[in-house]
């Protein structure tokens, strides 16, 4: 029989939840690889229970824990404490893999590194863009120690490659795409509706515009608000959406965009509250154009599913969206923000024929999210073999 690969996953609890667990479980059931997970993090029982059904053992930081909590500068130290304390107890690995690094990881990665024939780093955005360089330096540590560094998207990978200075060392460096339960469902949910039974749905008989998927600050609801009013004019049968129930900063932009929208002049719609899955992929569905233009964006799934539900989806050249493009992907891209009135007015005298031509996306996105297309690179970073005896 064939060895089976033992791998620990090392992150935050909501992060292996949303981002992660759906990988994991395909490749446990295909390969019988087994999982454990580190939570650096402290988690309440339920969640661990959750994660003890994918994860055969679950070890979970207790710090920072009573009045410390409440201490920033103890708080970290006291993280710190209980992360190398786990790590020192930790058995050994194949493979150790760190989704989302934290600054002060860098002071229990030497630990994981003795525990791991191979560590590999997988950065999402905030801990690389969002950080100050007295943090990179920090980061760097580890990346100095790891055999592989990913992310989701090549241009990412290349600022990255390039800022840690990856290129001079022997690393793997690639790309690797988290499998998400909410593609699997939308395939069907997409043959079985359309563009009106979605509309329905939501009671609403107007076209829709989606502005932006989160409520975080790089969102730009500013810019887009007030792009939006300038064609108000034209808007008197479109409904204009704001999702905003979870982002960065998210109650600072929520009360920006609802004292902004008490001014315009078009019908809007500003979601507060978690959708449930449903109710999500029929927004997706109903929505005529989707504007989508934050400052940095890895390859947000909202994004993929627009294009695949057939909205008319208007971006930024700044993005990292070259791999759509060279699938042959179908959507605008503006130069800057402030083109948003010209292009969205173009857009409207011409709606039946750029949706015409977004049909293209949803093959393109449905296939490039699959698994089959998805585990090749899980498989061959983590050097996993399908056809094991199982018993």
């Amino acid at each position: 029989m064939q060895s089976r690969k033992k791998i620990l996953i090392i992150s935050e609890a909501h992060l292996i939840k949303r981002f992660v667990e759906a990988t994991v479980s395909r490749i446990k059931e295909e390969t019988g690889a087994r999982f454990d997970c580190f939570i650096t993090t402290p988690t309440d029982e339920k969640t661990k229970q959750s994660l003890s059904a994918v994860f055969e053992n679950v070890f979970a930081n207790e710090y920072p824990r009573g009045i410390i909590r409440k201490l920033p500068k103890l708080r970290i130290i006291q993280s710190i404490y209980g992360l190398r304390r786990i790590a020192r107890k930790l058995p050994h690995y194949d493979i150790a893999h760190i989704h989302y690094h934290h600054y002060y990881f860098a002071c229990f990665t030497p630990i994981i590194r003795k525990k791991a024939k191979r560590l590999f780093l997988t950065f999402y955005g905030g801990d690389f863009h969002e950080i100050s360089r007295l943090w990179h330096w920090c980061n760097q540590k580890s990346v100095n120690l790891v055999d592989g560094v990913f992310a989701e998207n090549e241009i990412m990978l290349q600022d990255i490659a390039n800022s840690y200075k990856i290129c001079n060392q022997k690393k793997e460096i690639g790309s690797l795409i988290f499998l998400m339960d909410n593609f699997v469902s939308f395939e069907p949910f997409l043959k079985n509706n359309t563009n009106v039974s979605a509309k329905k749905f939501w009671n609403i008989e107007k076209g829709v515009i989606v502005c932006a998927y989160s409520g975080a600050i790089v969102m730009r609801h500013g810019v887009i608000i007030d792009s939006v009013n300038k064609v108000s004019s034209r808007l008197s049968n479109y409904k204009v959406i704001f999702p905003m129930t979870y982002g960065n900063g998210v109650e600072k932009t929520k009360a920006l965009v609802k004292e902004k929208l008490k001014k315009s002049l078009f019908d809007s719609l500003v979601l507060e509250d978690f959708l449930d899955k449903e109710k999500l992929q029929a927004l997706r569905l109903a929505a005529d154009i989707f504007i989508n233009i934050p400052s940095r964006d890895q390859l947000a799934s909202s994004m993929l599913e627009h294009l695949a539900a057939g909205s008319v989806v208007i971006t930024g050249k700044w993005l990292p969206y070259g791999r759509l493009i060279e699938k042959g992907s179908y959507f605008i891209s503006m130069e800057t923000p402030y083109d948003l009135p010209r292009v969205l007015s173009q857009i409207l005298d011409n709606l039946e024929d750029h949706r015409s031509k977004s049909e293209v996306n949803r093959e393109i996105i449905l296939n490039m999210m699959s698994w089959d297309s998805i585990k090749k690179n899980w498989y061959k970073y983590y050097e996993l073999d399908e056809n094991y005896e199982r018993f």
